[in-house]
């Protein structure tokens, strides 16, 4: 009982020393997509809307399905009301929650260390390795990263679960359900499957003079149970994504890349997540832009990776099919879990070649599996002293480079602003990190560093819409309709404008301030009325449509679009009685103009 109590202790200290460690990311900002997400979207916060968001047209998208998370997005920003600390929080307590995790899944896996100091240290290494790695600041500082943190829950609730049930039928009920969940939570959760299968072969009861065919035989009479019931259940989960979204993405579109070029790729990003889970220390960053014209010719340095990455796998292949070794089940179940990511069967969803939050399934399986690794060390109890000093002084210093690179990156996350500074410092060229951060500035209003910034996008000749409608966006706060219509100029030209719903909406919002601003009340009513109908979750048109209408003289016509607008907008009760003030103006100066004697006509 003494020694259990001395476990948890162990497990609630790391757990505590983690939570102090990202304790800033509750005082964060909402950065990124997130605005959009959970703040400026009223269908999050009221109505029945969501309804149709949970199973498609979340964030624009046409190829995810991701029910589960969307769900729990909208059940939290109705609890918080759109604050971004409880969210933070939220983030914090799901990355805390996969640390125990893992730390229990390992603590099963440490029964090979018979002292139990030593396993009880073993236990908080491990624990602390995951819980205070550099590759996971991006999913527990951005909220809009709960799917990787979720994905991994289910996946290691999945090989507990697998662990400790015994009854065949009730572990596979189970295991079907979790994969179900997972699958509806991100489709990562394809490889929780292979992760089950892998683990399942490292626990296969051990047979002397089997060969391996015989045990993979064995291995499927004791589980077939539970792999027909993951099966079906992933049959059920295509068949209501097909209903939701109306077709299955295809794994293999058609792409112009040649297969060898395509092999070197996957190489390079599987030797990518195995550097990064190793030393993660340096060249984070949200944006990875890589060249991938790089992969079409081969080199040395290609070759070489190339090599590894092959001879890695099937070492790990090698050492699981005739030892049953734990290190060669950890390569094979750590590729499982990058399989989804290394573009092997994938579509170009991203500009980004990589992300660090992907290694995340991955690193969760690797410090799992560490205490079935035992380093054959030399005989001599005074080597062996110095090997387990050596390595833990190893430790101590990663860990002490770890909590520093944490403090240093959560500042960037905290907001906007600092986010595509530091995202523009790296990629320097990157059109998306300067659209972004114009964004930020203009949303700030810091117009003259938003005015800078739309000057060096004019003088590199950047190739950017966005940003283009970001400089008409702070031409209309200016007051300088004139700018802003030669910059909508720009975008009306541009061939986005024809495939991408979200610009186009963007682009007669604005357009129709413009209008506004000119005076010309009718075409301004029209455009509005337009954008109105392609966002009715945005409350933005539906509030400049009751300003034009106000100005029109239509009093009735202007309260009615425009009350339920500002009631229904993210904005603070002073932003409210600001807007509600400008449309009782408009309202003022319409009656006006509509009690105006009409102009005598001037006489011939």
């Amino acid at each position: 009982m003494y020694s259990n109590k001395l476990t948890w202790v162990v497990a609630s200290a790391v757990i505590l020393v983690v939570a102090l460690v990202y304790w800033p990311v509750v005082h964060a900002n909402f950065v990124w997509i997130d605005w959009t997400d959970f703040h400026d979207r009223n269908w999050l916060r009221e109505g029945d809307y969501w309804k149709h968001f949970i199973f498609r047209d979340f964030n624009g998208w046409t190829n995810y399905f991701r029910p589960l998370v969307v769900g729990f997005f909208t059940l939290q920003v109705r609890l918080f009301n759109t604050m971004p600390g409880p969210m933070h929080a939220v983030s914090l307590c799901l990355h805390l929650a996969n640390t125990l995790l893992v730390g229990v899944l390992a603590w099963r896996h440490a029964d090979a260390w018979t002292s139990r100091p030593k396993r009880l240290c073993l236990l908080g290494v491990v624990m602390l390795l995951y819980g205070l790695h550099p590759v996971l600041i991006e999913p527990v500082a951005w909220i809009g990263c709960q799917f990787e943190l979720l994905v991994t829950m289910f996946t290691l609730l999945s090989l507990l679960a697998s662990l400790s049930i015994r009854n065949s039928l009730a572990r596979a009920a189970v295991l079907a359900l979790l994969f179900f969940l997972a699958a509806c939570t991100k489709e990562s959760a394809v490889s929780l499957p292979l992760i089950v299968v892998a683990f399942d072969w490292l626990h296969l009861p051990p047979r002397s003079g089997t060969t391996p065919r015989a045990s993979i035989r064995h291995l499927l009479n004791r589980n077939w149970p539970t792999y027909a019931a993951i099966l079906l259940a992933g049959i059920a989960y295509l068949v209501l994504r097909h209903w939701a979204l109306g077709s299955i993405v295809n794994p293999f579109p058609p792409t112009t890349s040649s297969a060898f070029a395509r092999l070197q790729e996957v190489c390079f990003l599987y030797l990518h997540y195995w550097r990064t889970l190793a030393w993660p220390m340096s060249g984070m960053n949200p944006i990875h832009l890589v060249d991938t014209a790089r992969f079409n010719a081969a080199n040395l340095p290609s070759v070489l990776t190339d090599l590894a990455s092959t001879g890695m796998i099937l070492a790990g292949l090698i050492l699981a099919l005739r030892r049953r070794s734990a290190l060669g089940v950890m390569v094979l179940a750590v590729t499982a879990a990058l399989l989804p990511v290394l573009h092997v069967a994938s579509m170009d969803f991203d500009p980004s070649l990589y992300h660090e939050r992907y290694a995340m399934t991955a690193l969760a399986i690797a410090c799992i599996l560490l205490p079935r690794i035992r380093p054959h060390l030399p005989d001599g109890g005074g080597a062996r002293k110095l090997a387990a000093q050596l390595l833990g002084v190893v430790l101590l210093f990663w860990l002490a480079f770890a909590v520093a690179n944490i403090r240093a990156t959560l500042p960037l996350w905290a907001n906007n602003m600092n986010l595509w500074r530091w995202v523009l410092v790296e990629n320097p060229r990157s059109v998306d990190a300067m659209n972004n951060l114009l964004s930020a500035y203009i949303d700030a209003r810091d117009y003259p560093q938003a005015r800078t910034l739309i000057d060096r996008v004019q003088s590199q000749q950047l190739d950017c819409v966005n940003c283009m409608l970001n400089a008409a966006i702070l031409a209309i706060a200016e007051q300088d309709p004139a700018r802003a219509s030669a910059a909508l100029e720009i975008v009306r030209h541009s061939r986005k404008l024809t495939y991408d719903k979200d610009l186009y909406h963007l682009y007669l919002l604005a357009t129709g301030r413009v209008l506004i601003m000119q005076g010309q009340l009718d075409d301004a009513v029209q455009v509005l009325r337009v954008a109105k109908v392609m966002a009715p979750y945005d409350p933005q048109p539906q509030l400049w449509l009751a300003m034009a209408l106000a100005l029109q003289g239509k009093q009735a016509e202007a309260l009615a679009e425009g009350q339920p607008a500002i009631a229904a907008s993210a904005l603070t009760p002073e932003e409210r009685t600001r807007l509600s003030a400008m449309l009782d103006a408009a309202v003022a100066s319409g009656l006006k103009s509509a009690r105006r004697p009409a102009q005598a006509p001037a006489k011939r």
